[in-house]
């Protein structure tokens, strides 16, 4: 099974239907059905609540509980923090938290549509939505 690290503007985009919604909820979909295994980090998590303020705590609530059914939430702790830091300066610090989350839990991706955030540090492949939905097909 591949193992997928979630971006939070991929889960942003399921949850508000933006322009890339169909795919990241076809990535989730897959998940829930246990074709991909995703992953997502806490800190992912606290973003997207002051993100989505504009929907209320109960909302939210909800909202959250329906993505951990298909998103496995990676914790961010010091030794991703300190792994980030011995990097040195990144343009994106959060994304490169990010991706230690990913190497972490030994994913085989990352899903994102700033694929060049992380293209500065990544040596796991990065693919949008769309991209790996054609892979997997």
């Amino acid at each position: 099974m591949k193992r997928i690290y979630l971006d939070t503007n991929i889960m942003m985009d399921a949850i508000e239907g933006r322009k890339h919604g169909d795919e990241a909820n076809t990535l989730l979909d897959l998940s829930r059905a246990g074709i991909i295994q995703t992953y997502a980090a806490t800190m992912s998590f606290a973003t997207m609540s002051y993100l989505l303020r504009h929907h209320g705590k109960e909302e939210i609530h909800q909202i959250f509980e329906h993505l951990m059914e298909a998103v496995e939430v990676v914790p961010v702790g010091t030794k991703q923090f300190e792994d980030a830091m011995a990097f040195g300066p990144v343009r994106d610090f959060e994304d490169m938290m990010q991706y230690q989350c990913a190497k972490a839990v030994g994913c085989d991706v990352i899903v994102t549509n700033n694929g060049s955030d992380f293209a500065e540090f990544c040596d796991l492949p990065i693919m949008s939505a769309k991209e790996l939905l054609m892979r997997l097909c």
